[in-house]
């Protein structure tokens, strides 16, 4: 049961790494950043729920802070929700996840 519990802890872990990544090229790709640009995972909250759907039932929130400057060399935070619906069994490719909104 123990050995249960941590492989799915670790599936998980895996899965929402998977979206966190997914969500680092969407952002960058959404909001025309610069090629490279870097996020730190401080940055990116993952949330998690179940919506009821079995296996496939999950959608993950993933807020993103993006730090830049104005003009005047002040720091300007801008805050960006995703919401992702996984829509493939495995979990562990981007195309298992499909982008629903970009706020």
């Amino acid at each position: 049961m123990l050995t249960l519990l941590v492989v799915s802890c670790s599936t998980d872990n895996k899965q929402q790494q998977v979206v966190r990544e997914l969500a680092k090229k969407d952002a960058i790709e959404k909001l025309q950043l610069p090629e490279g640009t870097k996020f730190n995972d401080e940055n990116i909250e993952v949330i998690e729920t179940e919506n009821g759907d079995g296996i496939l039932g999950f959608t993950y929130l993933i807020k993103i802070t993006v730090k830049s400057q104005d003009r005047d060399g002040n720091e300007v935070l801008k805050k960006h929700t995703l919401n992702y619906k996984k829509i493939g069994e495995g979990g562990l490719s981007p195309a298992d996840y499909e982008l629903i909104s970009f706020e």
